[in-house]
């Protein structure tokens, strides 16, 4: 892989899973068809990418896919700031593509790395910006998802044994994580607590949200817009 920075930057990495309808969103399949879920995960995608463009704009980002992009995906549907370079995730779980990113951005000389989930598109900005000066004065920052796991993880070093025996995509996840931090005599950091944008009730919590007028990330919102009927409702469950 190419270098990811300049000695001494810091980086930002977007997870992402490649869109392919059928294997993006597959806990929405039941109130959305394959090729919706796929159009909200470039939703998500995208504005989540234009939140770390507008928080973080003088360090390099990155998008890293799950898979290289095959004539099957959906990437029309996904739009990404200029400013972001692509690149492949290499590992047979989440922890080893993790990690493998961590130790590529280190190799490459950056100082700071965060990674960010894809499924947190409402997260403040300002979340982005505190995790990178939290981690002036700890060794890792972890944002925790309402359901157990994480919207960001973010080190000034790393070590391999972060990611040993986490149950992935578990209500465990964050919990193992930071234990096993601690364990190794890493200095932990936790941001504000967030939701990821995973299953049927967290849509109807944005289309709550914006029912009562509250603003929504625009692709998201355009997105939720579609699947409203004539009188203002979401279709009834497939």
């Amino acid at each position: 892989m190419v270098r990811l920075c300049e000695e001494g930057d810091d980086v930002a990495i977007l997870f992402a899973r490649t869109p392919v309808p059928g294997q993006v969103k597959s806990r929405l399949f039941t109130h959305l068809t394959p090729e919706q879920a796929c159009r909200l995960h470039c939703a998500s995608t995208s504005d989540t990418a234009a939140l770390l463009e507008q928080a973080l704009p003088d360090i390099p980002k990155w998008i890293f896919f799950s898979e290289a992009p095959s004539p099957n995906d959906s990437s029309d549907g996904l739009e990404l700031p200029a400013s972001f370079r692509a690149a492949i995730q290499e590992g047979s779980d989440l922890g080893e593509r993790m990690a493998a990113a961590f130790v590529h951005a280190f190799d490459s000389g950056a100082r700071r790395v965060v990674i960010f989930g894809s499924d947190s598109p409402t997260l403040p900005a300002a979340q982005a910006q505190r995790a990178f000066g939290l981690l002036a004065d700890c060794d890792m920052v972890l944002g925790p998802t309402e359901d157990g796991g994480y919207y960001l993880i973010g080190c000034r070093r790393f070590d391999r044994r972060l990611f040993d025996r986490v149950e992935w995509s578990s209500p465990r996840t964050f919990a193992q994580t930071r234990a096993n931090a601690l364990r190794i005599g890493f200095a932990v950091r936790t941001l504000e607590s967030w939701f990821d944008l995973d299953e049927w009730e967290d849509v109807e919590r944005l289309l709550a949200a914006a029912r009562q007028g509250h603003s929504l990330p625009p692709h998201v919102a355009a997105f939720l817009k579609q699947l409203r009927n004539k009188k203002g409702e979401v279709s009834s469950p497939r």
